[in-house]
Order: structure tokens, then C-alpha cells, then sequence
């Protein structure tokens, strides 16, 4: 782990603000009403619309960023870049290119090739970021970032599905 300096923090910073945004765009150009219906099945968005089983999905989503933490960033890293010496730019993009590959889960669960592209490139481009964070600020802040960005992510989708249902119930009585 390297030492935190004011570049460090100001990228730490930058990274996640521009996470967010690309979040934001990827949900407002990316998203129509036929993902928003199928979007609506997973998990934490049926939850957090449906408002059932709370706590075991949060406690699930909270295991599962800490595991995927351990695997694509702890372990994977740690083994290309400590057993392997591979270069820190090399280590993070083999990283990132796995994690992008595990959310081909998402081809499985929606058969949407639309969708499956905004959950390969949004987890690349949030791998690099929670790389270089891992080198310099250490796993629990690669967590707790993980943790800000996915929930964001869920919870952006769940309002402007929240928001589609509620102007579509208004278009409908008028």
C-alpha cells in the first residue's frame, strides 16, 4: 500500500464523482421502459420497490461487495502483482477485464444485450478505479467505495423506475 498524498486524495475524490456521473448517464441514455421492466426483477431493485426481505438483501449486498472485494481485488491483485510481478497498470487492467467478465451473469438472468453491455463497462471502468484504491488506501476503502458506487447504481435505477411508474400512473387518468 502506498502512502496517501493531496494527488491521491484528489483522484480518490475525482474517481468516484465521475463514477457517479457516468452512473447517472448510463442510467438516463442507456435505460428505456423495456429495461426498466426487466431490471425491475433483480434483487436489490424488487426490494427496494417492493419493500420486502430488507434486511437479507442488504446483508446479502453488503457480503457480496465484501467478496467480490476479496476475489477481484485482494486475491487476484495481490497474486498478479506480488507472485506473478506483474506491473501495477497490468495487474489492475487484468483485474478489471475479470470482474467485467463475472457480471456476464447478467446475459443469463435478462437475455438484454443492452443491459449486458452497461454491466460489462460500468464494472471495468469501477475495477480500475477500486485497483488504484487498493494500492493506495487498502481493501476496507476498496470495500466501502464498492459498497457507495453498486448501492448508488441500484438505488438511481429504483428511482427512475419509481419515477416511469408514477408519471405513467398520472398519463393514465388524464
Amino acid at each position: 500500500m502506498r502512502r496517501p498524498n493531496f494527488t491521491s486524495i484528489l483522484i480518490l475524490i475525482l474517481g468516484m464523482f465521475t463514477l457517479l456521473i457516468i452512473g447517472i448517464l448510463m442510467e438516463i441514455f442507456g435505460y428505456n421502459s423495456q429495461l426498466f421492466d426487466l431490471i425491475k426483477n433483480h434483487d436489490v431493485i424488487n426490494v427496494l420497490i417492493y419493500k420486502t426481505n430488507r434486511v437479507t438483501v442488504l446483508i446479502f449486498f453488503s457480503i457480496t461487495m465484501i467478496m467480490e472485494e476479496l476475489i477481484f481485488r485482494y486475491y487476484s491483485i495481490g497474486v498478479f502483482n506480488s507472485l506473478l510481478n506483474l506491473d501495477y497498470y497490468l495487474t489492475i487492467l487484468i483485474s478489471s477485464t475479470a470482474f467485467s467478465l463475472y457480471h456476464i451473469h447478467i446475459w443469463f438472468s435478462f437475455k438484454n444485450v443492452k443491459l449486458l453491455f452497461i454491466n460489462l463497462i460500468y464494472p471495468f471502468l469501477m475495477d480500475l478505479y477500486l485497483g488504484y484504491i487498493i494500492f493506495v488506501f487498502g481493501f476496507i476503502s476498496c470495500i466501502i467505495a464498492h459498497y457507495i458506487l453498486a448501492f448508488f447504481m441500484h438505488y438511481s435505477l429504483y428511482r427512475r423506475f419509481s419515477k416511469n411508474n408514477f408519471e405513467n400512473k398520472i398519463k393514465k387518468k388524464y
